[in-house]
């Protein structure tokens, strides 16, 4: 079948589109034209647009596909993405905008087909922009209809595939009907055509990959050196806290020490005279000196060993290399104030059915916040929020638009969803539906 169809106006009128008839064509006029004022006075208003029409729309009997394409013909790429955001439609992890139309069409076409509240409102706008269907209220053939598609069309040819579709809707006959199916698809071919027509794709330079997995192993390097700068910095702070503790401790055992002599010689002296209940002090207070002198031992030792540790992270640090991953050091078992603040993380089955719809770099920013959260769910980067109506509910962001949801339940932590920013709402609303 021939057909020229022009390229799609972004800005359609909503009246309606003369069509032009072949002389070989046995189609009758789509209209009758207006009586014309005379030449010599041409009137200087426009001419009124064409009126509404009444006929059926059946839009249900096409298919998914036919009907986005049907769609995308009605309207421009803005009103599409305009009738989405009326109807309140989203995709999750996507925004309209970014969508080809193609897609955009798709979604409205499965929400006609889905939800019966929709479809006047769409109704309406398919009778505003395409105002009537062609050859209304005319008996045509399937060959009269293959004529009409082979006409020229003025003003927007796709808005006038769209009226031949509707109106080979409207016909009894199936052959009639599958026209519609026809004048769809040559619209979607005209859609498609200057698409095929974009350059390729730039080839990458060689080496350019591995130049970005050289760059991002450095970053990380830097980023692990600076972490043994802190811990460093960390470490020498405690030092210098042990320092000055030890330099209280050994004040207090001169102190004591000196006690002691003088206990010691007042031993001497009650002894001599034979008081037993000062000799019973004298000997507790040697007790506590001896204690005080173990506890002075003690904290040196404990200093000793963090001056070691801080002289280990000052070597690793000289010997860290400046563009490469260093070696991972052995994990140390955390200490026991540590241990009390960890929760442990259960991800429900709830959580793996949500991440099946991410992708793996999105999978990895989840289980990164789950291990932060596990660690300490006080963190400032966290950003946790309490979910509105929902106790015990919180939230955290993994990315713009992407919200994990999870529980605390004493030292469980109780992973739930990994959802959009945009279904949060619709989340809340199921979660207060649930059982406690």
């Amino acid at each position: 079948m021939r057909f020229r169809v022009g390229k799609k106006k972004k800005n359609r009128e909503g009246g309606g589109t003369a069509i032009a008839e072949s002389p070989s064509s046995t189609t009758p006029t789509p209209s009758p034209t207006p009586t014309s004022a005379p030449t010599s006075n041409p009137s200087p208003t426009e001419p009124e647009p064409v009126p509404l029409s009444s006929a059926p729309l059946p839009l249900i009997d096409l298919a998914a596909k036919d009907l986005g394409a049907f769609f995308e013909l009605c309207f421009p790429d803005k009103r599409l993405v305009a009738l989405c955001h009326e109807l309140k439609l989203h995709t999750p992890g996507y925004r309209l905008e970014a969508l080809p139309p193609d897609q955009v069409a798709r979604v409205l076409a499965d929400e006609y087909l889905a939800a019966k509240d929709v479809r006047p409102h769409i109704d309406g706008a398919v009778r505003e922009a395409l105002r009537d269907p062609a050859l209304e209220g005319r008996d045509i053939s399937a060959q009269d209809l293959n004529h009409l598609l082979d006409l020229v069309v003025a003003g927007d040819p796709l808005q006038h595939l769209a009226r031949i579709a509707w109106r080979a809707l409207l016909a009894p006959g199936e052959a009639e009907r599958r026209m519609a199916l026809e004048a769809i698809d040559e619209g979607v071919r005209a859609l498609d055509a200057p698409a095929k027509q974009k350059k390729p794709p730039r080839a990458v330079p060689p080496g350019q990959k591995e130049a970005e997995e050289a760059v991002k192993r450095a970053e990380r390097a830097e980023r692990e050196r600076e972490a043994m700068k802190q811990q460093l910095a960390a470490a020498r702070g405690e030092i210098a806290s042990r320092e000055q503790r030890l330099a209280e401790e050994r004040a207090e055992a001169a102190r004591l020490a000196a006690e002691v002599a003088r206990l010691s010689a007042e031993v001497s002296r009650l002894s001599a005279a034979g008081e037993g209940r000062a000799l019973a002090d004298a000997r507790r207070y040697a007790d506590e000196a001896r204690a005080l002198a173990e506890k002075l031992r003690t904290a040196e030792e404990a200093l000793e060993a963090a001056e070691d540790r801080a002289g280990q992270l000052e070597r690793r640090l000289a010997h860290a290399p400046a563009a490469a991953a260093p070696q991972a050091a052995e994990a140390e078992l955390p200490s026991e104030e540590e241990a009390a603040t960890f929760l442990v993380p259960v991800l429900t089955r709830e959580f793996y059915d949500s991440i099946e719809r991410w992708d793996r770099r999105m999978q990895r920013a989840a289980f990164d916040k789950i291990h932060r959260l596990a660690n300490d769910w006080r963190h400032g980067s966290l950003r946790a929020l309490a979910l509105e109506g929902v106790p015990g509910y919180y939230r955290i962001r993994v990315a713009t638009d992407v919200r994990l949801i999870y529980r605390r339940d004493g030292n469980r932590l109780e992973v739930l969803s990994l959802i959009d920013r945009e279904d949060l709402d619709r989340y809340v609303r199921q979660a207060r539906t649930r059982p406690a």
